[in-house]
């Protein structure tokens, strides 16, 4: 498992990217409805903001449940990531 700090910084990164994405479809792809850029923005950061905060509270001590905790967030992540890909996807088909 990598650090916290690095995978804050992963969940920044990611997340910085998909808005941007969002970003340049909202103002340069032509037809693109830009309320519902508006709403995945905000599922975007709402993600962003509970993994950073999912990062930080793990309060168990014992290797082994730290290790699977960590190994859940980081699988709920990529579901939560491919959801967003899947809608920025039906917005721009």
């Amino acid at each position: 498992m990598a650090n916290k700090r690095s995978l804050k910084k992963e969940i920044n990164y990611i997340a910085g990217e998909l808005l941007a994405e969002c970003l340049f479809n909202k103002y340069y792809v032509p037809g693109v409805d830009a309320g519902k850029l508006d709403e995945l923005m905000g599922k975007i950061a709402g993600i962003q903001d509970d993994f950073l905060c999912r990062v930080g509270a793990n309060g168990d001590k014992e290797p082994k449940k730290v290790k699977a905790y960590y190994r859940k967030l980081r699988a709920d992540f990529d579901k939560a990531i491919d959801g967003v890909f899947e809608d920025l996807a039906a917005l721009n088909g």
